[in-house]
């Protein structure tokens, strides 16, 4: 028993590596090669992953065009293809300056070195701490999401979401692939533990972003205690992670990696001993990060395009007096084989290989418009203040006003991190100004991480100040006070939702129970029994489909009562009267036309309504799950 587990543990971290490492890494290696300093070993290790997701994903596109089952060892075989030819490609290169020394960016000292690790170690700990009481498979979108994964696994082909707009391809296909490498089952613990570690690297991607926008290592170090030790629970952190928000969390990884590599390629708007070649190469590959993030997450992408064209704009217009020079480097950028190359690329599998299935229906249009309800009016300062922080918020605002005195002209970088927030204060708060139909909410979860940049920015800029420093007008001891106060506030803000989140203990007896039911309807039911279960009072029943695998909508629900009275998208009523009122006509008529045969319910909630009718029978009760058979 124990070498089995020793064996099943080594092959899910092989299976990682193989999906989430090898093909970003080698595709890096093909582009930046190791005599090359132009990207530092950390960043190499960081946008490995990233990079991986979407290589994993154009391999898998591939295959479904050409009718290749897509299974562990076709899976393998094509990243070694694509690695193998990456590796080519490397040593066919002519390296020069071999032996160029690593950026000195990513030289810190001893004392810097050992608060980044034990900001690290504090993420982690945090994180996985509360993980442990919510690693159990019960999460309503983490089983929506399995279940697709599942299906690809056992298909080995990729899913077509019976046209679903809502769920995209690429935040399934790196879950399936490993769980077929590894043979982890979708009920263990390895999908959280995927999530967790996509999470981990955001948090390490907006570190270096940071170091490279602001080149000073304190504020990048900064940013992981804004970004992963405080609010380390709170959305879009480990509760995305527990509740399987795969799409954000997602979403999250990539959209950081994209804006630095067109970061890195703005690097020739701002000095003239930049290589051209080199910017091209950063910019073929935020184009490259741009494509996989809209076959990850289309909330995401969405958000992506509105930073990104008003991040564009801003920066034109705070440089109007250097548009000839400017417009002038960017036609020798992006006129160029490798940019126009990529950008082929992605339109011939965007458009000819493999087509988002959000495109293919009207998901587009239904978030573009007037609010169409009172979630999607926008966010209240309460309600951002409660979303991203009241710490993150008061400092991030105070770096966006510190950054706006500091602005230097063609700084990309300052401008980046200021379209970014701003443009997503407007999205969430102010959505009718710019059409906008989407829950304002999930809007606001994204400007966690880039106010936890201004964050970091504005509490060293305060007590880094050369005003401070050199001419001494406040003494010392009121600054040493002052850091005292703010760092103390900063803290117990930071740290109290996570404290709040470790008060309640975990009990997965009703998990248990669920999935015993399951597994007796599985045993007791054929192709021909129909079953409706109840979405309000059991728990992790979004996982019961995972035992039957007979489509999306199997079995039937029902779902928040809330939903049956919304105005502006009308519902069916059969699962609401079905399990409400089954001796009603109405449900006499949905039974019949339906042939529902097994209801599971909560017995605590939903049992008299059947037990004083002649024709259904409990057959199944466990405490929390009750199944009744219609005669």
């Amino acid at each position: 028993m124990t070498f089995e587990f020793i064996y099943s543990q080594v092959l899910f971290y092989i299976s990682i590596l193989v999906i989430l490492f090898v093909p970003g890494y080698f595709l890096l290696l093909a582009v930046f090669s190791k005599g090359e300093n132009q990207i530092s070993k950390m960043e190499r290790f960081i946008f490995s992953f990233g990079l991986s997701l979407i290589v994993v994903d154009f391999i898998a596109f591939a295959y479904s065009k050409l009718n290749i089952p897509i299974t562990a060892i076709s899976s393998v075989l094509g990243v070694l293809f694509f690695s193998i030819t990456c590796f080519i490609f490397y040593k066919l290169k002519k390296i020069e300056n071999v032996n160029v020394k690593e950026d000195e960016l990513f030289s810190f000292s001893k004392n810097q070195f050992f608060l980044l690790l034990l900001l690290l170690f504090l993420t982690i700990f945090i994180k996985t701490a509360y993980l442990s009481g919510t690693v159990a498979p019960t999460a309503t979108d983490m089983g929506h999401h399995n279940y697709w994964a599942k299906e690809m696994s056992e298909t080995h082909k990729l899913p077509v979401y019976e046209g679903m707009p809502d769920f995209i391809i690429g935040e399934h296909i790196a879950l399936s692939e490993i769980n077929m490498l590894s043979g982890k089952s979708f009920f263990s613990a390895f999908p959280v533990i995927f999530l967790l570690l996509i999470n981990l690297l955001s948090i390490l991607t907006v570190f270096v972003l940071t170091l490279r926008v602001f080149k000073n290592k304190n504020i990048a170090i900064l940013s992981i205690l804004f970004l992963g030790v405080l609010f380390a629970v709170s959305s879009p952190q480990a509760k995305f992670v527990s509740g399987g928000v795969m799409g954000n969390i997602l979403g999250n990884l990539l959209m950081p990696m994209a804006f630095y590599f067109y970061l890195r390629a703005s690097e020739l708007l701002n000095y003239d001993t930049v290589s051209l070649f080199d910017s091209r190469k950063f910019l073929s590959l935020g184009i490259f990060s741009t494509f996989g993030l809209f076959y990850t997450h289309h909330l995401t992408a969405f958000i992506f395009l509105f930073i990104f064209s008003f991040l564009i704009v801003v920066f034109l217009i705070l440089n109007y007096k250097d548009l000839k020079n400017i417009f002038g480097k960017i036609f020798d950028l992006v006129f160029s084989i490798p940019v126009i190359t990529t950008f082929a690329i992605g339109l011939i599998f965007f458009f000819f290989i493999f087509t988002p299935n959000y495109v293919r229906t009207n998901a587009v249009e239904t978030a573009v418009g007037t609010p169409s309800k009172a979630t999607r009016e926008g966010l209240s300062m309460d309600n951002i203040k409660s979303s991203v922080g009241e710490v993150r918020l008061a400092l991030g605002f105070l770096g966006l006003l510190l950054l706006a005195l500091n602005y230097k002209r063609k700084n990309f970088g300052f401008t980046l991190v200021s379209a970014w927030t701003a443009m997503l204060f407007i999205m969430s708060t102010k959505p009718e100004l710019i059409f906008i139909n989407l829950p304002s909410s999930r809007i606001g979860n994204y400007m966690s991480y880039p106010l936890a940049i201004l964050s970091a920015y504005g509490l060293f800029s305060i007590f880094n100040s050369n005003l401070v420093n050199s001419k001494k007008i406040i003494p010392k001891k009121f600054l040493d006070g002052s850091f005292l106060i703010i760092l103390i506030f900063v803290l117990t803000g930071g740290l109290l939702d996570s404290v709040q989140a470790f008060k309640k203990a975990p009990d997965f007896t009703p998990v248990i129970e669920t999935y015993d039911a399951s597994n007796y309807l599985v045993k007791n039911t054929n192709n021909e029994d129909v079953i409706l279960k109840d979405h309000n009072y059991i728990t992790a029943d979004s996982w019961i489909k995972l035992f039957f695998m007979q489509g999306y909508r199997y079995p039937q629900s029902r779902g928040y009562f809330k939903r049956y009275e919304d105005p502006t998208k009308p519902r069916e009523m059969c699962t609401l009267y079905m399990i409400s009122n089954p001796a009603g006509q109405d449900a006499q008529k949905c039974f019949q036309e339906t042939k529902t045969n097994y209801i599971l319910v909560n017995p605590k909630f939903d049992s008299s309504q059947f037990a004083k009718l002649k024709n259904f029978s409990k057959v199944y009760n466990n405490g929390d799950v009750a199944v009744y058979y219609k005669k």
